[in-house]
């Protein structure tokens, strides 16, 4: 059942991560005067503090001192956007803040201010339920961002915001994990109390995002590590009971789809004795699963206590909670029916499916409706691209006939000495050629040899340096030696130290025997594979692909070298990406059998001709080809990957049919 504090929660996030990017993105070109910087960082403390009247009135009293020239006018849009109630409203506000931006010379000249309005207007679109405008707006946004940094967590909760409301749970989990990561990285940036809320908001829509994929064990691992940030959070004196009553009401929740009741039962007694003024309902969810619990347990007494709760606060709070009273009808004709009153259960069940269909109706509309608008405006856009463009091709028609006409004759009287020279120019041609072939073959005879005696030189070059400097070291520790001998025996040693170090380094580069030690460590194989397929589900996005993870373990350890197997990993995932078709999907899977694990990626791509399958792990192998969308090959991926796979004594292998796919396997020893 979907609750609207879930929806509030995600509010809540979205708007401290709208205040810490305007904090984040804040450019101190705004304006001549430095007051105007002041008086917005000013307005920012007082909506922090929650005196929002206060930072509007503040505002609105800057505002003639900005012009509409200078990049600050996108703050001030952008505030009153935050904080105004009427999304429509809310919409042109932010269209005005994009407006400042109506050449590309002001995007380039003002990056950070152009990334805050796109989250702006981004985040007004999501307000108005057009969440595909939102996701454009967003993905130019993050276009701006170097990967990987503090504001790109922020850019991920607002995506997640948005795949969680189209019910895309997984994907949404996945980017708010991804996020608290990232802003895990802002350090000092921002203040512990900004921090822990927007963490906090973070951790617990991850555990939602979880629960409602049905991976239960996720769910309950980001609910207690948020239970523990909030325990952090209140030794410092912030008030976190709002945030510790959502929080158990999830974990209840969670036991109790487990059918686990005493500790459903303890989470949400918890929730509900927790004191706090109440202004949105906030105790109407634990209440009606406390309801639903002793339901199940036929303690009709204390179920129908627990509904009068959940019922007086929906009374309350009715315009807040629209949906959450579909769920109460549901859950009080469940109970009517487990107590044996039919007659009145079916009243109840009649209005919770009138309220059902009435709400999904309005949901159904608005998306609808939205995606038309899309489709129109993409319509309108390509046919005015068409007559633009045809408009151009009439010029270029026109001016490309006179210019025609005039060259006629001059290209008749030219095309037959033309001929003549070219005829000559392809025989000197084809007589460079053949010199051409026959320097690069000879070149690359001799690059060969050089790259052979370079490793020899290396190898020998060792042995007379190490004496040197051990014979330079032995006389060092003599006392019989001037100082100045003893210096010029320590530039000898030095010297010395120096070239062997040098040589090493050229035989690791690329001149050596290949048989350096493998250094290795204990490793949990699944979480490498996972973060490898977090990372190049971007890149899969390019062409519109998904990734699929799939495992049946906990925790896979085996003694790896990190750097190595993250490499194989990832040109595996990359050549399922390049050689797929668009739209379709990747499945990543990891399976533990006795003590061996085995990767599969399995793509759904052109597939690998049986005639190619037993070169294609060889250094530039002739069985390369040109990926779906025109990537191109080097013939070095596989070759690599299956000399680090044979270093860590596992193997690695393929099945494939053309054009329909291929599976690659990797088999790797476990710790176990």
């Amino acid at each position: 059942m979907k609750f609207s504090y879930y929806s509030r929660c995600v509010c809540i996030i979205m708007s401290l991560t709208s205040i810490l990017t305007w904090m984040s993105c804040k450019e101190h070109v705004s304006s001549p005067d430095i007051d105007i910087d002041k008086q917005l960082r000013l307005t920012d403390s007082l909506i922090t503090m929650s005196k929002g009247d206060s930072g509007l009135r503040n505002l609105k009293k800057i505002r003639p001192l900005i012009k509409d020239s200078d990049p600050a006018v996108t703050d001030y849009y952008c505030f009153l956007a935050q904080w105004e109630i009427d999304f429509e409203l809310r919409n042109r506000y932010a269209d005005s803040a994009m407006a400042f931006f109506s050449t590309d010379a002001r995007k380039k000249q003002h990056p950070n201010q152009y990334y805050k309005a796109l989250l702006c207007k981004g985040e007004a679109s999501v307000n108005l339920k057009q969440y595909n405008t939102a996701l454009k707006y967003y993905y130019k946004a993050k276009q701006i961002l170097n990967n990987g940094n503090c504001d790109d967590g922020y850019l991920s909760v607002k995506m997640a915001n948005i795949y969680y409301k189209q019910k895309n749970f997984r994907q949404a989990a996945r980017l708010w994990s991804n996020s608290y990561k990232l802003i895990m990285q802002c350090g000092s940036r921002y203040s512990f109390q900004k921090q822990f809320y927007t963490l906090q908001g973070v951790l617990n829509n991850t555990g939602i995002s979880y629960q409602k994929s049905q991976i239960l064990d996720s769910a309950e691992y980001f609910y207690l590590k948020d239970l523990k940030l909030i325990d952090t959070a209140r030794s410092t004196g912030i008030d976190v009971n709002a945030a510790s009553i959502v929080v158990f009401d999830n974990l209840g929740g969670l036991y109790l789809s487990k059918n686990d009741f005493k500790q459903a039962e303890l989470y949400l007694l918890k929730a509900v004795q927790l004191p706090l003024k109440e202004v949105d309902g906030i105790k109407i969810p634990p209440y009606l699963k406390l309801a639903d619990l002793y339901t199940r347990k036929k303690q009709f007494d204390r179920a129908a206590a627990a509904f009068e709760q959940s019922k007086t606060r929906l009374e309350k709070y009715d315009k807040q909670n629209l949906d959450i009273e579909v769920g109460w009808n549901k859950m009080y004709a469940q109970f009517l029916f487990a107590k044996g009153d039919k007659d009145e259960a079916y009243g109840y069940q009649n209005t919770y499916m009138h309220l059902k269909d009435s709400l999904e109706s309005v949901s159904a509309n608005l998306y609808k409706l939205d995606v038309n608008r899309e489709l129109n405006s993409l319509a309108q856009q390509q046919t005015v691209n068409k007559l633009s463009q045809k408009n151009k091709l009439k010029k270029i028609f026109l001016a490309g006939s006179v210019v025609i006409a005039l060259l006629s004759i001059v290209i008749i009287v030219l095309i037959n000495r033309s001929l003549k020279r070219s005829q000559k120019a392809n025989k000197e041609a084809a007589l460079q050629n053949e010199k051409l072939e026959h320097a690069l073959t000879e070149l690359e005879r001799v690059n060969q040899n050089y790259i052979r005696i370079m490793r020899v030189m290396a190898h020998d070059l060792r042995n007379p340096l190490s004496g040197m400097t051990g014979l330079a070291a032995i006389l060092l520790g003599e006392d019989e030696f001037s100082e100045e001998s003893r210096h010029m025996l320590h530039l000898i040693e030095t010297t010395g130290i120096h070239t062997m170090e040098m040589i090493n380094e050229l035989l690791k580069s690329g001149l050596s025997d290949e048989n350096e030690e493998l250094k290795v460590e204990l490793i949990d194989i699944k979480n490498l594979l996972f973060d490898s397929v977090e990372l190049l589900q971007f890149k899969a996005d390019e062409k519109l692909q998904k990734i699929k993870f799939t495992s049946d373990e906990e925790s896979v350890m085996a003694y790896i070298n990190h750097e190595k197997i993250w490499r194989v990993f990832n040109n595996l995932i990359v050549n399922a990406i390049k050689f797929s078709h668009e739209k379709t999907s990747i499945k990543v899977a990891i399976t533990k059998k006795d003590n061996k694990v085995i990767i599969s990626i399995a793509d759904k791509g052109i597939g690998v001709p049986a005639k190619d399958q037993e070169s294609i792990f060889e250094m530039f192998t002739p069985a390369k080809r040109v990926g779906t969308g025109g990537e191109q090959p080097f013939g070095l991926g596989l070759s690599i990957s299956k000399r680090i796979i044979d270093m860590h004594k596992g193997k690695i292998w393929l099945t494939s049919t053309t054009g329909e796919g291929t599976t690659f396997y990797v088999e790797l020893p476990t710790a176990d």
